[in-house]
C-alpha cells in the first residue's frame, strides 16, 4: 500500500517515514508538511490511506478530512493526533475519519490500524477507546439498559462472546440477544460499526 504522511512537523515526518519502512506492506511514502503540499501530491497519485494530524498547521485536519473525502472518496484517512478528549474524537469521526491513534501508540498498534483500515474497518486504538468512556460528557437521546451499556462496554473492549458471558454470568446466547439489540437500536451493520456509532452517541459513560 502507499501512505501519505501530513503532519506540520518535520521530525514527526520523518520517524513516521522510519517506522513506515519496516512493514513490508507499505509500497511507498509521502509526506506533506501544509494543506497545499497534500493537494500538490494527490495531483499525480492518490495513496490508499492518509495520516492527517487534525492540528495541520494552519488547517483543521477535521475540515481537511471532509473535503478530501469528498474529493477522493476511495483514499482513507487516519488521525495521527495528541488530542485524546472526548470532543475531539467525536468531531473527527464525524468529519469522516477512517481511524483514530496517537501520536504515542506503538509500532504494532500503527501496523494493525494501516491493515483494518485498508480493509475498510474503521480503527479506534484501545487506549483512545478507554480514555473516552472515561472522558465521556454528552448524553445520547437512545436509551439502553444497563445490560445492555455493560455488554457494550466489553465489546468495545474487544471481549469475546464468551468472555463477556463470564463476566457478567450471562449465558452466550443472552449476550447475542443483548448484541443485536446493539445492532438494531444503534443501527450498527457490524462490530466496528457498533463501535463507533457507540463513540459518536456518547454511549459511553457507564
Amino acid at each position: 500500500m502507499n501512505v501519505l504522511l501530513a503532519d506540520d512537523h518535520a521530525i514527526v515526518l520523518d520517524g513516521l517515514e522510519l517506522l513506515l519502512s519496516t512493514f513490508d506492506f507499505v509500497d511507498g511514502v509521502g509526506k506533506a508538511t501544509d494543506e497545499e503540499g497534500v493537494y500538490r501530491i494527490l495531483e499525480t497519485a492518490v495513496p490508499d490511506i492518509m495520516m492527517l494530524d487534525i492540528a495541520f498547521g494552519k488547517s483543521d485536519g477535521r475540515t481537511l478530512c471532509h473535503e478530501l473525502k469528498r474529493r477522493y472518496p476511495g483514499m482513507k484517512i487516519i488521525a495521527l493526533t495528541s488530542y485524546s478528549n472526548t470532543s475531539t474524537v467525536r468531531s473527527a469521526l464525524h468529519a469522516g475519519f477512517d481511524g483514530y491513534l496517537l501520536k504515542s501508540e506503538d509500532r504494532e498498534v500503527i501496523k494493525e490500524a494501516l491493515n483494518l483500515v485498508a480493509q475498510g474497518e474503521t480503527y479506534i486504538s484501545a487506549f483512545v477507546k478507554d480514555v473516552i468512556f472515561e472522558q465521556s460528557i454528552f448524553k445520547s437521546k437512545i436509551s439502553l439498559t444497563r445490560r445492555e451499556h455493560e455488554v457494550l462496554k466489553l465489546i468495545t473492549d474487544e471481549k469475546s462472546t464468551r468472555e463477556i458471558a463470564d463476566a457478567l454470568f450471562i449465558s452466550e446466547k443472552t449476550v447475542e440477544n443483548h448484541r443485536a439489540n446493539l445492532m438494531q437500536k444503534l443501527e450498527a451493520k457490524n462490530m466496528a460499526g457498533l463501535v463507533k456509532r457507540a463513540i459518536l452517541e456518547g454511549l459511553t459513560d457507564i
